[in-house]
């Protein structure tokens, strides 16, 4: 009987581990991050305390990364994608990391318009989601692209 508990317990442990990490979302380092022309998507914070950057892809919405279980890792499935300029477009973008889907919808945010003098910079209201075995989790997010 102690055999089966103690098989059980270690299912159940593995089983929830699993869970944590398909919800997780982690900030990615500031020595790691990519400098540069690009895209950071982050949770909004008020100055003068730094956003916490979860993602970051090119600004045609290749070569993603984030953390994933503790490590910087590259998403894999990213496809060329237009960099959105006009306010009310939106887009999605599809990556996967091992077992995990993950979707980030954009959509640009009003602000200066994208080539002026001044305005180098795109805002989106981003969510991202994850999906694994069968749990899903989301966020909603703000995303800039830019140089």
């Amino acid at each position: 009987m102690n055999k089966f508990v103690v098989g059980f317990c270690t299912a159940l442990l593995t089983m929830l581990s699993s869970v944590s990490y398909a919800c997780e979302l982690q900030a990615i380092p500031v020595a790691e991050q990519r400098w540069g022309c690009g895209c950071s998507y982050y949770f909004p914070s008020n100055l003068p305390i730094r956003p916490d950057i979860v993602l970051q892809t090119a600004l045609d919405g290749t070569h993603p990364i984030m953390m994933r279980e503790g490590k910087l890792v590259s998403l894999w499935g990213a496809k060329e994608s237009p960099l959105l300029t006009q306010a009310g477009l939106s887009l999605a973008q599809n990556f996967r990391y091992q077992a995990t889907a993950i979707t980030v919808e954009n959509q640009v945010r009003p602000g200066c318009t994208w080539g002026e003098q001044g305005c180098e910079v795109v805002g989106y209201i981003s969510q991202i989601s994850t999906f694994e075995n069968y749990q899903q989790c989301q966020w909603n997010l703000q995303g800039d692209c830019g140089c």
